[in-house]
């Protein structure tokens, strides 16, 4: 089993929502962000560094949460709720 060690944590705001990256290094050497968009729903990020984890991971957020909005309000379902992500 893969162990992750929690490296970075930081707050992101989108369009008054916040949300919590988390930057893990794996048992491998691995480096990767993760953010919780909803109920078992996360995105994951990967890269060689720490900080360019952390960047690439805060510019493809908002592309992740505006795409889920866009098939949400497609699909006809209500917006979530605007909450702290953990």
């Amino acid at each position: 089993m893969d162990e992750e060690m929690l490296l970075h944590s930081a707050e992101l705001e989108l369009n008054g929502e916040v949300f919590q990256i988390n930057v893990f290094c794996s048992s491998a050497g691995r480096y990767f962000a993760k953010t919780c968009l909803g109920e078992n729903d996360f995105i994951i990020t990967d890269g060689p560094s720490v900080p360019e984890t952390l960047q690439k991971h805060e510019g493809l957020l908002p592309l992740a949460v505006g795409t889920r909005e866009l098939t949400q309000s497609y699909l006809g379902y209500c917006r979530r709720a605007r909450v702290r992500r953990t």
